[in-house]
């Protein structure tokens, strides 16, 4: 078990190798898919599919939406007028991330949630290094916008945020504590000179335990510090108006839930925070420009088209990938999605596999006895980033991001396990 977990932390921290691509016999793969078949190797080889069918039997809601978004997209590809693109999507983006999921859920417990979300922050902060070396070197795309390794400034801020919005929730829970706090004064009273030196002695022990943790402590702060600078910075280059979006919404949840835990009476101020946010957030729709069109107003065009594509094809869906031939070429538009989760699985995996994918949120959001606290919060918050990010761009449909969704809905089976076993 020990090696699967050290895998899954493996996988996450090397989730951007989904970028070495190669072909083994002809069938295109990447460096991430080989890490995910030997971790689902190993799993199965050690029979961890027993813990696995423990672990989700009770979570039917869950079941049935992973039934029905698998057969909805198996049927758009078969479908599909492109059945090579949509085939491929459907292997890296769909088959990969369930196989990792089976593995996570199956090794991963509560106490083992920190590691997980180290994973996540040390793979942002060594993509944001990489992608501040292509800063300084001037190295943009052609709207002047970071994009580092990645093939958009999109992809690059999508894959930064998780980790910054992370490693704010550390930097947030550390404590800095003084290890003088805990010294112990011996008695003045000779009666208990005896008692007094081996105190003494147990407590210059515990200070001495005291002085490391401090220490350690001290020096978490100071990484949170920078990963949140290094973070902050390759996203504000960016220039990604969705990342803002989905941060800001993830932030006032958090507030909103922080104030209502600690103070029930303040709750008000949270509220009014989360209204002044949509409200930035609507202004500065209109700042954003593309090639001297307003964001916004393509946005519109898009969704429209997204809406007209999925009246021709309902149930079938058009096939994954294949949005973009709706559009001229790239750049002038260059849509590959329709910058919308939503939309995005409705022409894409049809009405059956929409369906699936709400009903895998109805999920993660009705899980009736958890208190919204703790590592559960940072999850919820998460999925607040992903779906309000979501809303005007696709934080599924790619290789990372579609296994860092699957991660967190294996995080909601994990707690919910934790939760059951208490």
């Amino acid at each position: 078990m020990n090696i699967l977990r050290r895998g899954i932390y493996l996988i996450i921290f090397c989730l951007p190798l989904y970028l070495v691509r190669f072909n083994i016999f002809k069938i295109p793969t990447t460096m991430l898919e080989l890490l995910i078949y030997a971790l689902f190797a190993w799993w199965l080889i050690n029979k961890g599919y027993k813990s696995f069918w423990k672990s989700i039997k009770h979570e039917r809601l869950l079941i049935w939406g992973i039934l029905l978004l698998m057969l909805g997209v198996s049927i758009a590809v078969l479908f599909s007028w492109n059945l090579k693109l949509s085939a491929g999507i459907w292997k890296a983006w769909f088959i990969d991330p369930l196989l990792f999921f089976m593995v996570f859920v199956s090794a991963i417990k509560k106490e083992d949630i920190k590691n997980v979300f180290k994973a996540m922050i040390y793979s942002g902060v060594v993509v944001a290094i990489i992608s501040l070396v292509y800063l300084f070197l001037g190295i943009f795309n052609y709207q002047g916008r970071l994009q580092g390794i990645f093939d958009s400034p999109n992809y690059l801020a999508m894959y930064l945020a998780v980790p910054l919005l992370l490693s704010l929730w550390r930097f947030l829970q550390i404590k800095i504590c003084s290890p003088e706090d805990t010294c112990w004064r011996p008695s003045v009273s000779p009666h208990s000179f005896s008692t007094d030196f081996l105190r003494l002695k147990s407590n210059t022990m515990q200070n001495q335990s005291a002085k490391r943790s401090s220490w350690r402590t001290n020096f978490n702060l100071l990484l949170y510090i920078i990963a949140c600078f290094l973070l902050s910075l390759a996203l504000f280059f960016t220039k990604s108006f969705g990342v803002l979006l989905g941060i800001l919404v993830a932030g006032g949840f958090w507030l909103v839930v922080y104030l209502y835990n600690k103070n029930k009476q303040k709750l008000l101020l949270g509220v009014i925070f989360l209204i002044f946010v949509l409200v930035v957030i609507i202004g500065s729709i209109k700042i954003s420009s593309i090639e001297g069109s307003k964001s916004f107003d393509a946005r519109f065009v898009i969704w429209s088209q997204a809406i007209n594509v999925f009246v021709e094809h309902p149930l079938t869906g058009i096939g994954p990938g294949t949005f973009e031939d709706y559009f001229p070429p790239y750049p002038k538009w260059g849509v590959p999605q329709p910058h919308n989760i939503f939309l995005a699985f409705l022409i894409q995996t049809g009405l059956i596999g929409f369906i699936g994918f709400v009903l895998a949120l109805a999920w993660f959001w009705g899980s009736k006895g958890l208190e919204i606290r703790d590592s559960r919060l940072e999850i919820y918050c998460i999925m607040i980033y992903i779906l309000a990010h979501g809303l005007v761009d696709t934080t599924y449909w790619k290789n990372d991001l579609s296994v860092v969704f699957w991660i967190i809905i294996g995080l909601m089976v994990v707690v919910k396990n934790d939760k059951i076993s208490d």
